[in-house]
């Protein structure tokens, strides 16, 4: 392992097999947006639900687009 990158690493060897949720908890991804990007992107295209790679990537864009306008609507609480 890398020391100049270990943050990218996680330890799974108690796991057997591991599936986007459980990637979701291991790197701690606690906002639904990021979460759902992430689902995307990791299956794009590959989960059967009659969803092309492409369509997954635009419905990621969005998750993250989402993201970006609720960090924008909180620094405007923020100052007011």
């Amino acid at each position: 392992m890398s020391e100049k990158h270990s943050h990218y690493y996680k330890d799974v060897e108690h796991l057997k097999t591991i599936d986007v949720y459980r990637v979701i908890e291991l790197y701690e991804i606690t906002n639904p947006c990021l979460a759902h990007a992430l689902k995307k992107l990791l299956v794009a295209g590959g989960r059967g639900a009659g969803k092309d790679q492409n369509q997954d990537i635009c419905e990621s864009i969005d998750s993250l687009q989402r993201f970006l306008q609720m960090g924008r609507e909180d620094e405007k609480r923020e100052e007011s």
